[in-house]
């Protein structure tokens, strides 16, 4: 189940550009919210306030509380605009979510374990993650803030996939997630790269052996052919 955000807003009076901008100097983030069978809404929420709970990853995907005018809807967080240059948050898309309909939303992966793994305690390897959020389905109040990923009985060049990732009980794979992704890895412990100063003296250390190799070689051309000449 996800955490429980409230957030706070206002029925906004005016639509329109110039509207939006208005509110914006006033400190509110313009607000659309749409879907379970009712009108669009549009509404206003406290700029400071809402940078906070967008600063909180659970909110991201997370079931929220609206609250209008004393009234609470339940919804999901559907799209941020960014202002390009500044951080402040220009507009924001909720989309309503009724207690029978499943959804579909982006949660991220949270990778447990990871320095237990033999290939990273033992080994010194390195955890590669190749995946950091996968789409799921299901009902609102069944939604998960985050999905586990146990990486702790990885050795080295073995890997999770996502086809071993365990969902919570009510929780199920989009229907974006196709059968070939389930082969994908998720996260998977590498060799740890050499630096190039080790590099670079085991190629110099290749080429003095091969150097040497050739002067044995050439001083015992040399000494066979003292011998013949002898001869």
């Amino acid at each position: 189940m996800s955490a429980n955000f409230i957030v706070e807003a206002e029925v906004r009076a005016g639509s329109g550009t110039a509207a939006s901008r208005r509110s914006r100097r006033e400190g509110k983030v313009p607000v659309v919210v749409y879907g379970g069978g009712e009108d669009e809404q549009y509404l206003l929420v406290d700029h400071n306030k809402m940078i906070l709970q967008l600063n909180v990853e659970a909110f991201h995907s997370a079931l929220v509380q609206l609250k209008v005018d004393g009234d609470l809807q339940r919804a999901i967080l559907r799209d941020v605009q960014m202002h390009p240059f500044k951080q402040q948050v220009m507009h924001l898309d909720f989309q309503r979510v009724s207690r029978k309909d499943k959804i579909t939303m982006t949660v991220p992966l949270h990778f447990i374990g990871e320095e237990d793994a033999p290939g990273v305690k033992l080994e010194s390897g390195i955890m590669s993650h190749s995946m950091t959020s996968v789409d799921v389905f299901c009902l609102g109040s069944d939604l998960p803030e985050y999905v586990e990923v146990d990486v702790s009985g990885l050795d080295m060049g073995e890997a999770v996939h996502l086809g071993d990732v365990k969902l919570p009980d009510g929780v199920e794979f989009a229907s974006t997630v196709q059968e070939s992704d389930l082969e994908q890895p998720v996260a998977s412990v590498l060799a740890p790269k050499k630096p190039q100063t080790e590099e670079a003296e085991e190629e110099e250390g290749v080429e003095g052996a091969e150097g040497a190799e050739g002067a044995e070689t050439a001083e015992g051309d040399a000494a066979d052919d003292e011998g013949g000449a002898e001869e």
